[in-house]
């Protein structure tokens, strides 16, 4: 069983709505309306010790990226965020002072960052590390993940530096190099290393995009995994090289992978994934942010790369 057949049950099982709800399961937010020019937009997002949490993580880092992934959802519906809750469950090797407030320290400075402030969560005891977050935006214009055909697909910044850290990190984990061999590569790809600690939710460019694109959703689990939520497209591959910085390439060539591959696959990258008319426009209002990429277009049926049939790539969760 994976996580599409999961929630698949889960749909069909919660038939209980209201007035209130616009969306619920399905998008990177739920959507709830208070009157025709204000929505509420809320998410909920994970992390497991031994699933998500790298052993090269430091308690700082942990705290930032729980707070980015959740407010990444929030940027991906072209709200502002406005608060964030946490529930924690520490094991006995977590509840100690120097690594709560090493934790924290990272949720208030990211928290200021994205000017989310943490309000509240819960604190449990556990057998590993668990922290559920769960952030609030607002918006008068809550972005789905759609286009309309002839809408030109684009990416926020690049894509492919997670993979590669975390190919770097199983590398070592998995003892096929030396720790001496890990950090010397680290120093070697230091933007790859920096990616995969410390990536940068784009909310100040969802929020500046808002008026101007038709769709949008973050890449939390690779764009070949997102992009199917746009139904019908078509992917060009020299396109999506250009999404490719020059160390991923060079990380590429020396370890043999598939630049295009590597960039399909490549989760928790948190740019943003749009649909848009206003190409031009869109690049001018967050020139200041980030650069923006085509990659394809939305087109009537079918889903492809180059003409070929799309097969999708990205992470799924799998039992």
């Amino acid at each position: 069983m994976d996580e599409i057949t999961i929630i698949e049950i889960i749909k069909k099982t919660l038939k209980y709505s209201n007035n209130y709800i616009i969306k619920g399961i399905d998008d990177d937010c739920a959507v709830i309306k208070i009157n025709d020019n204000l929505y509420l937009v809320f998410t909920t997002d994970m992390m497991i010790k031994k699933t998500h949490v790298p052993s090269i993580f430091k308690p700082y880092e942990i705290g930032g990226r729980i707070l980015t992934a959740n407010v990444s959802d929030i940027a991906s519906m072209g709200a502002k965020p406005l608060a964030f809750l946490l529930s924690i469950s520490l094991s006995e090797k977590e509840a100690n002072e120097n690594f709560i407030k090493e934790l924290y320290t990272g949720l208030n400075d990211f928290s200021k960052l994205y000017d989310c402030p943490v309000v509240g969560g819960d604190t449990n005891k556990g057998d590993e590390l668990i922290l559920s977050g769960s952030a609030i935006g607002i918006t008068d214009n809550p972005i789905y993940r759609k286009g309309n055909v002839g809408d030109w697909i684009c990416v926020t910044n690049d894509l492919g530096r997670v993979y590669c850290a975390l190919t770097l990190y199983y590398m070592f984990k998995d003892k096929k190099i030396s720790n001496k061999e890990f950090k010397k590569l680290c120093e070697k790809y230091p933007k790859i290393i920096e990616k995969l600690k410390k990536p940068i939710a784009r909310v100040k460019e969802g929020i500046l995009m808002n008026k101007y694109i038709s769709g949008c959703c973050d890449i939390s689990d690779g764009l070949g995994k997102e992009i199917k939520y746009f139904k019908n497209f078509e992917l060009y591959e020299d396109k999506i090289y250009k999404l490719i910085p020059e160390d991923v390439i060079e990380f590429c060539e020396e370890f043999n992978l598939n630049p295009i591959k590597v960039v399909l696959n490549s989760g928790e990258e948190f740019e943003l994934l749009f649909t848009t008319s206003k190409y031009n426009k869109v690049k001018d209002i967050v020139k200041d942010y980030s650069k923006i990429h085509k990659i394809g277009r939305i087109i009537e049926k079918g889903q492809f790369i180059d003409g070929e049939q799309f097969c999708g790539g990205g992470y799924i969760h799998k039992w």
